[in-house]
């Protein structure tokens, strides 16, 4: 009997494996999305996959009344943590938006000195589970002593992807680790002896966690007025009647034929896709660099940015204005080559509708990034305008693309059709995989 309750009391003052296990790998995927470019498809996790953070939280909530029962949930609580702060880290933007830069740095190196820290617990305390299990002790000490190693070993990720104030804020966590192995005093044993695990604190500290991430998650995930200062439909939900209408133009149901002359319905198409192309171009340079700029404050990082970056991308920008009317010169020559129940003409019409909306817009992007970029603070929001612009242009483009499948697709319109159609897929690959404000 005295083993049994040895046992029962071991396994009562550790998390069991499935925790472990499940709390690992979402530490590591927060960690990788915490530092990973907006480029990497599992930001799926927080961008439109979002709500899988809710469900994050319903399974911490359910698997912590289970661990209270058996006694578990005190020694497990440091991996709920994980879970309460995933539905947080997905509303991060919404969070420091319309911040100053210096609130704005506490409340990124608070989340992330959250976030460094959780694979260590996971680390620390699946060490501890293994040893137990093997009939031998990972000692208080020692445990500090390998938190503060692992911390110490994150450094590279902070220097690598992040910047100074990380590799600060991992220092000041190191430097706390250390001070409490050397200053607590008491024996392992005296420690053990002292130490009385409160399930029912460790239940109020869970329920109170819940109610905190999950309010938090819904009242800026819902919180009304333009995202991140945009005036873009696409990020604001308020403006959607302001988008491009694809259903402004109809596609004849006639049968697609090829036109008396292709060669210029050819120039006309690529024309646009090239317009469009350049235009992205622009809006890539004023996207990236003012996002290297904004982290360039934010973490005190020393990212190189193209020189006089914004007059580059509104040169381009410039450059596209004037393809475009070449554009539009070839694209009414060949249109009034076609009937107007031709689907080319449709699609005709649609590229010259969605090029002139783009261009109509793009004043607006200078305007309003011209005043973001006053402070260090908007320059995040400069960043996620042309983010935006450039997403949403490759996926209009892709929905008019669609839209016109039976001519783009057509056997027998290959010749016309195959260099517009390859670069609408180029300019929408460009940020199909993008997350816009994170």
């Amino acid at each position: 009997m005295t083993a049994t309750a040895g046992t029962a009391a071991r396994s009562a003052s550790r998390p069991p494996a499935w925790l472990l296990i499940a709390t690992g790998v979402l530490a590591l995927t927060i960690l990788a999305l915490a530092v990973a470019e907006t480029d990497l498809k599992a930001h799926y996790l927080i961008d439109q996959g979002e709500f899988i953070s809710v469900f994050g939280l319903a399974f911490i909530f359910v698997a912590g009344i289970y661990l209270y029962r058996r006694q578990q949930l005190a020694a497990s609580l440091p991996l709920g943590f994980a879970w309460l702060l995933y539905p947080i880290i997905t509303q991060g933007d919404q969070i420091i938006d319309n911040l100053a830069i210096n609130p704005m740095r506490v409340i990124c190196h608070v989340l992330l000195a959250a976030i460094f820290a959780t694979p260590v617990a996971v680390i620390v305390m699946t060490l501890r589970y293994v040893m137990e299990k093997m009939g031998r002790s990972l000692g208080r000490s020692a445990k500090l002593r390998l938190s503060a190693a692992l911390l110490t070993a994150e450094i590279w990720l902070a220097y690598a992807f992040l910047g100074t104030l990380m590799i600060v804020t991992l220092v000041i966590m190191i430097a706390g680790v250390l001070a409490y192995d050397a200053f607590a005093g008491a024996s392992e044993a005296d420690h053990a002896a002292r130490r009385v695990r409160s399930e029912r604190f460790a239940l109020a500290v869970l329920l109170f966690g819940v109610a905190v991430s999950g309010s938090t998650y819904a009242a800026y995930k819902n919180a009304p007025g333009a995202y991140q200062g945009s005036p873009s439909f696409f990020m604001d939900p308020s403006q959607q009647a302001s988008n491009y209408h694809l259903d402004r133009i109809p596609v004849p149901t006639g049968a697609v034929t090829p036109p008396s002359s292709p060669e210029a319905v050819a120039a006309a198409l690529t024309a646009y896709a090239r317009t469009l192309d350049k235009l992205l171009a622009g809006y890539h340079i004023l996207d990236r660099n003012y996002t290297y700029d904004f982290h360039n404050a934010l973490f005190l990082r020393h990212q190189v940015l193209l020189k006089d970056y914004r007059s580059a991308g509104l040169d381009r920008i410039a450059e596209a204005r004037a393809m475009r009317a070449d554009a539009d010169a070839k694209g009414a020559a060949a249109r009034a080559m076609l009937k107007d129940d031709d689907p080319l003409a449709a699609l005709l019409d649609d590229l010259r509708a969605y090029t002139a909306f783009n261009f109509d817009r793009a004043p607006v992007l200078e305007r309003m990034s011209a005043g973001f970029e006053r402070t260090q603070a908007g320059l995040q929001h400069a960043a996620h305008l042309y983010e935006g612009e450039s997403k949403y242009l490759g996926t209009g483009l892709s929905q008019i693309v669609n839209k016109h499948r039976v001519v783009v697709d057509a056997p027998g319109l290959a010749s016309v059709t195959g260099e517009f159609a390859a670069t609408s897929r180029a300019i929408y690959e460009a940020y199909a995989h993008h997350v816009v404000g994170f």
